[in-house]
Parts: C-alpha cells; sequence; structure tokens
C-alpha cells in the first residue's frame, strides 16, 4: 500500500512540474483573404510574410494569433519581456522606418494592420451617409469607409417599409444619384432611407447589426 501511495506521489509530481508550452514572443506567419485582407489563419515560424496573402506578426501574448493584450483593439508593442523589437534606424522611436507599433515588423508585412486585428478597428456604420447629386455612390461600403473598415461579408440589407434602391443595396451595386433620389419619399424622410444592415468582421464571426440612414442630395 505505502509503494502504490509513494507511486501516486511521484506521477503527481511529475505532471505538476512538466515544461511549459508557452509561446510568448515568438514570430507568426498568417494567411489573408485575398478579396478582404481578413486573416484566416496562423502558423509558428517565419515565411516570406510579405507575399500574396501573408502578413507577420510578434504572438505577444501566446495564444496563436495576432491580437495581443487584454482585449480586441490592444497591442503590447513589443512589451513582453523575451522579445525586444530592433532598432533599424526608423529615428521615431519605434525601431523600425514604417513599423508604427514598434513589434519590429514592417507595417506593410505587419498582421496588426489587417481588418479587425490590433492596429485596424473593427467594421462600424456611421449614424448616416449623404451621397451627393451626381456622385456615383455604393452608400453602404461608403459608410463603413467613413469608419475606416470594410467588413468581411454584409450577409444582409434590409428596409422596414419602401423598397427605394434596395436591389442596388442588397447587391452592392454602384448607381449615380439623381434628383429622383433627392425628391423620392423615403421611409424616413423625403430623400432619405433607413436601411438595416448585418455584417459580419470575419467570415467565421457572428453576425452584428445596426441601422443606416441614407440621405440623398443633403
Amino acid at each position: 500500500m505505502q509503494r502504490f501511495g509513494f507511486l501516486f506521489l511521484v506521477l503527481a509530481t511529475t505532471a505538476c512540474t512538466a515544461p511549459s508550452t508557452s509561446s510568448k514572443g515568438q514570430l507568426i506567419t498568417c494567411t489573408t483573404d485575398p478579396g478582404t485582407g481578413v486573416i484566416t489563419r496562423c502558423e509558428t515560424g517565419s515565411g516570406s510574410g510579405s507575399g500574396s496573402n501573408q502578413c507577420q506578426d510578434i504572438d505577444e501574448d501566446g495564444d496563436g494569433d495576432p491580437h495581443d493584450g487584454s482585449g480586441a483593439g490592444s497591442d503590447d508593442h513589443g512589451g513582453d519581456s523575451s522579445f525586444v523589437a530592433p532598432d533599424n534606424g526608423g529615428g521615431d522611436g519605434s525601431g523600425q522606418e514604417g513599423d508604427s507599433d514598434g513589434d519590429g515588423i514592417p507595417d506593410d508585412q505587419d498582421c496588426d494592420n489587417h481588418p479587425g486585428e490590433d492596429n485596424n478597428p473593427h467594421p462600424d456604420l456611421p449614424y448616416d451617409v449623404r451621397p451627393a447629386l451626381g456622385s456615383t455612390t455604393q452608400p453602404i461600403q461608403d459608410a463603413f469607409a467613413e469608419k475606416g473598415v470594410q467588413p468581411a461579408a454584409i450577409d444582409a440589407v434590409t428596409m422596414d417599409g419602401g423598397t427605394w434602391r434596395l436591389a442596388e443595396l442588397q447587391a452592392g451595386t454602384a448607381f449615380l444619384v439623381t434628383e429622383a433620389d433627392c425628391n423620392h419619399v423615403g421611409n424616413r424622410d423625403v430623400g432619405r432611407d433607413r436601411v438595416i444592415v448585418t455584417w459580419r468582421d470575419t467570415t467565421a464571426a457572428a453576425t452584428q447589426s445596426d441601422h443606416l440612414d441614407i440621405r440623398y442630395c443633403k
């Protein structure tokens, strides 16, 4: 009985002191969607990083993806003790020319600058968008552009009353703004429609929805 107890103690001690598998500070190379630039998967180690549909990052929190820090939109900026950004003469404190977050990866190769990542905010809609008379517009895409990031996918566009330009809005088709757009009776006011847009940050993310007022010729 004593031998069995001793064996259990040895096994328990061994399990508790197993080597750590933490990978903080490692270089990762990620594949991106060719259409949206959204990151689809990442692997440990180096690749070209600057090739077609690739980017690189320092995985400062060891979770295997480019997000670092305590939440979305956060980056540790080389803060992990196992990583020191190289000084390549940027002269701006970033550690490298064109390296805005100081992690040693040039901005044009850095995964943090891709849609939805640490240096690039998530897609969002403003309250309204105002296509001018005579302009060619894609109102929903133009609205996302005002906030800086296009979504990975727009799943639905609906209107609560009315169907003005709904086919173009659902298809994402550009159209020329005419006097008819300015003067039609919309579901909010003359020349004004409210649409509900449902989109995803990444292809695998849960959907989110918000309303957008399209105010023609304002």
